[in-house]
């Protein structure tokens, strides 16, 4: 009787959100009962939620043994099979545990998260569906079933698939922050943000929601820097500061001339944009001058990250460990500088740097803003995409203007040569984008249907993820429609299959737009390696103004506008002068070659200046 009157009371504090009373709670009953397959089972509930995935599975298996006919904790001991990458293990559990119940909708929505992770989206989407019919209100299934929808294009299915799940349980956080990024995708940024703040208000401690906010802030052309400031702040005081008390005693060697222990954090050491810019740095870097480690917070792994791993003289995994136990092993690897290549972006990891695990922490590259944090140190920029002035009192960061440039793009293998401007075959000018929708703001869409009028034979070409689905393909063009530009003007291309074929789309292009307030940066890049122009409106800070930096330092200012008008005059200006795109486009490669853009190694050896110079200061007991 003691035992079962320990364990109801370990089960009150698990339902009561008291998890370490619980697990003492279930210890104490396995101590007197080690075989108890209740305790084994709640306990493994825990242990997985901590990311104990070895320790669970152990529960579990006992938990099996004594409960042999019970296909919950068949399905539990599948989940954390899978969670330990033990797929055929996780598959066989998983299928006994259908097998003994069928009708159980949680052991359906648990195959489908299983499903899921093996890259089985069509499978997962079967039993997500299977769940929800057995059980309508299940909120989980209904929103993961939108994210499978979500992954195939389906934008519009699974917005209503996240609508359902709120509506099912509003308790529920995810289906608000999966919602928020299925409407950024579809372009519908004023309802994106809506949805996210309504999702703070059910839920004002999830730091991936506010995270998610901050970045969706950024597309939308009525939102000013000094109100996204105050956002990163208030950001900063409910999730970051109370993380570090200013105590961390650090036993790094102060040497100020000695070679330094770099670190980058980063989701993106794989096939992604911000790989462009990532891989030359590593490549480069002077190894006398800096050791580089690298730490990876997501799983994926491909080619590029094999390419990435050979450049780093370590490299570790932290998709498994929480924030707390991924900044102690930052500090065992004694990293002299840390650095955030994702900020509030997907993967980032923003409350690890809120721990201050390194002496020096320094942001760059994958977030176009502060972090918020003032444990963040310095953030990498230059001085045309942070002016000097207003952007530093947005910066919680000091900003450290490198002198050429705050990028430098690897070209994409196999780009092959750029061809003629396609105008000289078609006889009108194609303008053309390949970003993202969400950065197609209604500005941009006026803007673009005024620069249409001005060139009445021109066409445009737009390609964006969004374009898989019907329904956003036909909003888009019905805003345009609204501005008087025809649909047969306007093609739009959803993603295609490989990277060459990407590439191609440029070949189709004479002008490239530069989207505004969200500029682009890697699609900017592509287009001028494959020899097309590209028009920028230089905005009021970063996020609007890093077309600005990367046409500078190609000597390219003259594409770069400081208003609308501009914009539209220099766009239409080059379509009238195929003269003026065919000299562009023949010399853009050459111009590239010898520009700060490409050179890789001077940009590694600025970065590492400014290294140098923010060591020197945390060494000798001033700020970096």
């Amino acid at each position: 009787m003691e035992t079962e009157e320990t364990f109801a009371a370990a089960l009150a504090e698990h339902e009561d959100g008291r998890f370490a009373a619980a697990e003492a709670g279930y210890r104490a009953v396995l101590a007197r009962e080690p075989s108890h397959p209740q305790a084994n089972n709640n306990l493994a509930v825990l242990l997985r939620r901590a990311r104990r995935w070895g320790e669970a599975a152990v529960c579990l298996r006992t938990a099996v043994a004594g409960w042999q006919e019970d296909a919950g904790v068949r399905s539990n001991l599948a989940c954390t099979l899978g969670d330990q990458g033990r797929v055929a293990e996780a598959m066989a559990a998983m299928r006994v545990a259908l097998a003994l119940s069928p009708e159980a909708p949680g052991s359906w929505f648990n195959a489908g998260n299983l499903l899921r992770s093996v890259q089985n989206p069509r499978g997962a989407t079967i039993a997500y569906g299977r769940a929800i019919r057995l059980d309508p209100g299940m909120g989980e299934a209904l929103s993961n079933l939108g994210d499978c929808q979500r992954e195939d294009g389906a934008l519009t299915q699974a917005v209503d698939s996240y609508l359902a799940a709120i509506r099912a349980r509003p308790d529920l956080p995810q289906p608000f922050v999966n919602l928020g990024e299925a409407l950024k995708e579809q372009g519908r940024i004023a309802e994106a943000i809506g949805i996210l703040q309504k999702g703070l208000e059910h839920h004002p401690d999830m730091v991936l929601m506010r995270s998610n906010l901050l970045l969706t802030l950024h597309y939308s052309p009525w939102v000013p820097p000094e109100v996204i400031a105050r956002a990163h702040a208030h950001w900063n005081e409910r999730h970051a500061r109370p993380l570090f008390d200013g105590a961390n005693d650090f036993a790094n060697d102060r040497d100020p001339d000695r070679r330094l222990r770099v670190g980058y954090v980063s989701p993106d050491f794989c096939h992604h944009a911000c790989a462009h810019f990532i891989e030359p740095l590593l490549r480069e870097h002077d190894r006398g001058a800096v050791e580089v480690l690298c730490y990876a917070t997501a799983r994926r792994r491909d080619d590029m990250t094999l390419r990435m791993e050979a450049l780093a003289a370590g490299w570790r995994s932290l998709a498994d460990l929480d924030d707390a136990d991924a900044a102690a092993l930052i500090g065992r690897d004694r990293i002299d500088i840390l650095v955030d290549l994702a900020g509030h972006t997907a993967g980032g990891r923003p409350l690890l740097f809120a721990r201050r695990p390194a002496p020096v922490q320094v942001t760059w590259l994958g977030y176009p803003d502060t972090t918020g944090m003032p444990a963040v140190d310095c953030r990498l920029t230059d001085a045309v995409a942070d002016p000097p002035g207003k952007s530093d009192g947005r910066h919680a960061e000091r900003l450290v203007r490198l002198p050429h440039g705050f990028l430098a793009f690897q070209p994409p293998d196999g780009a092959g040569p750029a061809g003629n401007p396609p105008a000289l075959a078609n006889g009108f000018v194609t303008f053309g984008s390949l970003n993202n929708l969400a950065k197609v703001s209604p500005e941009v869409v006026r803007v673009w249907s005024a620069l249409l009028a001005r060139v009445p034979s021109a066409r445009l070409l737009l390609k964006s993820p969004g374009f898989e689905d019907i329904a956003v393909r036909s909003a888009v063009l019905k805003d345009f429609a609204r501005r008087g530009v025809r649909s047969e003007r306007i093609e739009l291309l959803a993603p295609v299959p490989s990277v060459a074929e990407h590439l191609r789309v440029y070949d189709r292009l004479d002008v490239a737009l530069d989207p505004f307030p969200y500029n682009g940066t890697t699609t900017t890049c592509e287009a001028l390696w494959m020899g097309v122009p590209v028009i920028t409106l230089a905005g009021s800070h970063h996020v609007a103004r890093v077309g600005a930096s990367l046409l500078s330092h190609c000597g390219l200012e003259e594409l770069i506008q400081q208003d609308e008008a501009g914009y539209v005059d220099a766009a239409s200006s080059l379509a009238g002068d195929l003269s003026r795109l065919s000299g562009l486009r023949r010399g853009m490669r050459k111009r590239l070659e010898g520009s700060a853009l490409l050179d890789h190694r001077g940009f590694a050896r600025s970065v590492e200046q400014a290294y140098r110079a923010m060591w020197r200061g945390w060494a000798l007991g001033g700020r970096p």
